[in-house]
């Protein structure tokens, strides 16, 4: 992040309404580069390499398709990336890449379109996670749960833990103001429109349900060592 941006988002914290402020102070200010200045560069390139690993953590990945709800919704140039990963005691890790094209509306916070999938959020908060190039990573963590039937018929709610983060042109964020702010900021300043993709690494807790599932606190642990193992290989600065 520039100095320039540090500042800009710093200022969000110091005055009543400062978040609010800023973003439409920094609207209209683009609205008036779009309409008296000259077009805006396209983006950098990525900053993700849109190519997960055939393993993760000692497991196996899969590939997971787009479903045909992605591909109707998400702009035609969308890229995505998913892959599953399960270990042998049978706990799940999925990750997931999603890449915006000319049209920004295929990033956004997965608050938004997981209680459409029959999810109910539970929390959310920002976690550090040290990575193998020992480097520090701020992702946001999310919880959520939604009832589900067990094949002998019985109910229970499946709990599962999502950790995600946005990448731009060197530059990373877990927070969706942020990057909206930074995005500004770079059209404004420096003439250049950000490709932004989104990074998510997801694994339901297991315990209780499966013989050797994992419990919260080992959900956690799991998701932490594969952000550490994951980001410094699909991120081109991390």
């Amino acid at each position: 992040m520039t100095t320039g941006q540090k500042g800009l988002v710093a200022l969000t914290d110091k005055i009543p309404f400062g978040r609010e402020l800023v973003v439409i102070v920094m609207a209209a200010i683009t609205l008036m580069v779009c309409f008296h200045g000259g077009a805006l560069k396209s983006g950098p390139e990525a900053g993700v390499i849109m190519n997960l690993p055939d393993a993760l953590l000692g497991m196996q990945g899969t590939p997971v398709p787009v479903s045909e709800g992605e591909q109707e919704i998400l702009p035609k140039d969308t890229e995505i990336a998913k892959k599953q990963y399960q270990s042998t005691s049978g706990n799940v890790l999925s990750t997931q890449i999603v890449l915006s094209g000319g049209e920004k509306r295929s990033i956004h916070r997965p608050e938004i379109c997981l209680p459409a999938q029959g999810w109910t959020l539970e929390s959310g908060n920002v976690v550090s996670v040290k990575l193998s190039n020992g480097k520090d990573l701020e992702v946001m963590r999310l919880t959520a749960k939604r009832p589900i039937v067990l094949k002998d018929g019985t109910k229970r709610e499946l709990e599962n833990v999502f950790y995600y983060w946005f990448v731009g042109h060197k530059i990373t964020t877990p927070y969706h103001l942020k990057r909206i702010l930074m995005t500004n900021f770079d059209m404004v300043f420096h003439n250049v429109n950000h490709r932004w993709a989104y990074v998510v690494v997801s694994a339901p807790v297991l315990s209780g349900l499966i013989p050797g599932g994992n419990d919260l606190k080992q959900t956690d642990a799991m998701l932490d060592n594969a952000v550490r193992e994951l980001a410094p290989e699909i991120m081109k600065n991390p």
